[in-house]
């Protein structure tokens, strides 16, 4: 199954944020990346800042969540640069976030 990047990207974007449940990691924008290497999934994030405290908490869940799709060996790497920008929040996520009263 290691070869089903798009499903595995697919897993990897719905992973709620722990902190704000109404978005998923690609509505944040902090899901850079999903690649194969060896033979496992590797999915990349970059916090929303580099002190996030939920850092450690989305890693376990989207290890978690790749590993029980069926993604044996799945990891969580963690990109600090380019730092992450607002900008990367998707028109989707800017929707939520107003919808919940959260506007920038």
């Amino acid at each position: 199954m290691v070869n089903n990047l798009p499903a595995a990207r697919q897993i990897a974007e719905a992973v709620a944020d722990p902190e704000l449940p109404m978005l998923t990691l690609a509505d944040l924008g902090i899901l850079r990346d999903v690649t194969s290497e060896n033979g496992h999934i590797v999915a990349t994030i970059t916090p929303t800042y580099s002190g996030c405290p939920a850092l450690h908490e989305i890693a376990r869940d989207l290890e978690y969540r790749l590993t029980q799709a069926g993604f044996a060996g799945a990891t969580v790497r963690t990109q600090i640069a380019p730092a992450w920008t607002s900008d990367w929040i998707t028109p989707e996520g800017r929707r939520k976030l107003h919808a919940a009263g959260i506007d920038r």
